[in-house]
């Protein structure tokens, strides 16, 4: 069991309310919808390795990574395809669903820390264990009072320039299992949205949507189960067709 240094990275999307009342359609678009932003910042994270997907969130490592790198810029270019993957969608398809219609409310977080990991091969699969993976999991559950986001603890901090730090805010949290933790956190909602894609001719968007529903079939018929896994939806223990 291989143990290194390495920054640890989730980048998390939220913001679809509640879903007790939808049915398969709205869970199935938001599960399209979810994958594609989360392809778009995947493609961004370029040189991070992706260690897993977790429902609408993906987590990411560097092994002996710079965190000032990350959070100075990877962080913002993955900001950005997210920004403008979820203006594609909003152009080009013709779905006005519980899901589809609340496409702008979805926004994009990230929890960040620096430490030490193992790496346990399971099969062909690398899983990452130790209390630092726990830990970046654990600032999930936080207490920052704005919705865009990149909280870090105080290790990535330190590595930032003084220009970046002065935009930091201190918030101290308790988390289970780990105790009081120091972090700081960043505010991303001031960063600007990109201009909306042209929007399709009639035919083009139509086409597009037609592809979306064709690819949202399995979940539609039952075959795959839609949002499974995704934290920021609440549970409902009955879909309805």
């Amino acid at each position: 069991m291989a143990i290194r240094r390495a920054v640890l990275l989730i980048a998390d999307i939220g913001g679809y309310t509640h879903y007790m009342n939808w049915n398969r359609t709205h869970l199935a678009h938001a599960q399209l919808t979810v994958a594609g932003l989360l392809e778009a910042v995947i493609d961004a994270g370029k040189g991070l390795k992706l260690a897993k997907l977790e429902g609408d969130a993906a987590f990411f490592w560097e092994p002996d990574g710079n965190a000032k790198v990350l959070v100075c810029e990877r962080l913002s270019r993955m900001r950005a395809a997210f920004l403008a993957q979820r203006e594609r969608f909003k152009a080009d398809i013709a779905c006005e669903c519980a899901s589809c219609g609340q496409l702008d409310n979805l926004s994009l977080k990230f929890v960040v820390h620096q430490g030490e990991v193992a790496e346990q091969k399971v099969k062909r699969h690398v899983e990452l264990a130790g209390v630092d993976v726990i830990l970046v999991h654990r600032m999930l559950k936080n207490s920052v009072p704005v919705v865009e986001y990149v909280l870090m603890t105080d290790p990535v901090a330190a590595c930032l320039d003084d220009p970046m730090r002065g935009l930091c805010r201190p918030l101290v949290h308790h988390f289970e299992g780990i105790g009081d933790t120091s972090t700081h956190y960043i505010d991303l909602a001031t960063s600007e949205v990109p201009e909306a894609p042209p929007r399709r001719s009639g035919l083009g968007r139509f086409s597009k949507t037609v592809k979306f529903e064709i690819i949202s079939l399995p979940f539609l018929l039952g075959i795959k189960k839609p949002a499974e896994g995704f934290r920021n939806l609440d549970p409902a223990e009955d879909i309805p067709a």
